[in-house]
């Protein structure tokens, strides 16, 4: 019997571990859905105000509307959802989704399209934290860290390949393509969730008030303010980049820029949480912010020529994507003991960012055009980086 037992163990971990990292692989597709979409637009604003006629400014609110959704939704939707089950939430939230994004690709016009992607955004909130649990579900204690990391690992991968195929695909057919095939990979994330069990259990539940308790400590609002003030530089630049790279970009296309942008974005991610873990955060952030800082007021000077462009685009990239973990240490040691709501904050105060910066920049371009971008995304760090010291000296205090 003791031999049967030890057979039995050998032959089932096995076959349990295969069906988990299955799992995950469904789960990463819809982050890779969610990445893509929130990459792409950037790429194919032209193409939205041409055909909708309206200005480019505009058409960044369709970043606006989309990050504002998510950010809302991220707080309120999990807290009135938190009793249901989990698979239903996957399955529900990404079948939505991709309904939504079809919806967007045949917006007639742009308030149309407003509706779409706000109502997007909500669907994509759930789903997130959701594979995120499902994930960790699927797994032993031993590989959660891993699963995690895949599905964070998904999203950044839609820079590199979900967006710039995108772009591609806007330029040959129309800027509703990019949308379409968005809603191909939710509707095979739906296929693969229902083939699979993953998703057993109900969401973590927290009321809103309890999802905004660290915001007590003025510590944690500094930190987040931090992360708002560069997400809202690094977005009034990031939305409108076929205006900024008009010139570089050339017969290239956008799509190799968006696709190195999100290159620097995988590197900038290990280096921070490496960094972070040696040296602690507060350097990283210095560095992170002073970096892009500096990158955008040259910006102007260098997207004149491809190399430029894209060594501008690479070191955007590592500083913007780096500045996400450096920030998640800092709020876990400034909020000990909320850690999963701390964070979920943080990923609010990045959303939150998406959309001023959107929003703002749109308002500089149709005001003073793009040429003057740079400013508005320079004062913001400058601002990022008033607070961070601020907040440092409070803390050493």
């Amino acid at each position: 019997m003791g031999g049967t037992a030890v057979l039995d163990r050998t032959t089932r971990v096995p076959e349990r571990d295969r069906s988990g990292w299955r799992s995950i692989a469904v789960l990463g597709v819809g982050a890779f859905a969610i990445g893509t979409d929130m990459f792409v637009v950037a790429g194919i604003l032209g193409g939205i105000a041409g055909d909708l006629g309206v200005t480019v400014g505009a058409a960044g609110l369709t970043v606006t509307v989309f990050a504002l959704g998510y950010a809302m939704g991220a707080v309120v939707l999990s807290a009135l959802l938190g009793s249901l089950p989990l698979r239903q939430a996957l399955i529900g939230s990404v079948a939505l989704f991709g309904v939504l994004n079809v919806l967007s690709a045949v917006a007639p016009t742009l308030p149309a399209l407003l509706v779409a992607r706000v109502l997007g955004a909500l669907a994509a909130s759930v789903y997130v934290p959701a594979a995120g649990a499902a994930a960790v579900a699927a797994m032993p204690a031993s590989h959660r860290g891993r699963a995690l990391g895949m599905i964070l690992g998904c999203t950044s991968t839609a820079m590199v390949l979900g967006a710039p195929l995108g772009v591609l695909l806007a330029s040959k057919l129309s800027w509703r393509a990019a949308f379409g095939l968005v809603a191909v990979l939710a509707a095979a994330t739906v296929i693969g969730l229902l083939l699979t069990r993953v998703g057993t259990g109900p969401l973590i539940r927290a009321t809103v008030r309890e999802r905004l308790r660290p915001i007590r400590t003025p510590g944690v609002v500094g930190a987040l303010g931090v992360t708002f003030l560069v997400m809202t530089a690094s977005y009034s630049m990031y939305t409108y980049l076929p205006l900024l790279l008009a010139t570089a970009a050339g017969p290239l296309g956008l799509g190799l820029f968006i696709g190195a942008f999100g290159v620097g974005g995988m590197v900038g991610t290990w280096w921070a949480g490496t960094a972070a873990d040696r040296r602690g955060p507060r350097g990283v952030v210095l560095s992170a912010v002073a970096a892009l800082a500096v990158g955008f007021a040259a910006l102007p000077y260098t997207a004149t020529t491809v190399a430029g462009a894209l060594a501008v685009m690479i070191g955007w990239g590592i500083a913007a994507w780096g500045l996400i973990p450096a920030q998640q240490h800092r709020l876990i040691g400034l909020a000990a003991g909320s850690a999963p709501l701390v964070l979920a904050l943080n990923s609010s105060a990045v959303q939150l960012g998406c959309a001023a910066g959107a929003l703002f920049g749109g308002l500089v371009v149709d005001t003073f055009g793009a040429d003057r971008l740079w400013m508005i995304a320079v004062a913001c760090c400058g601002a990022a980086l008033a607070v961070h010291g601020i907040l440092a000296r409070e803390v050493r205090t």
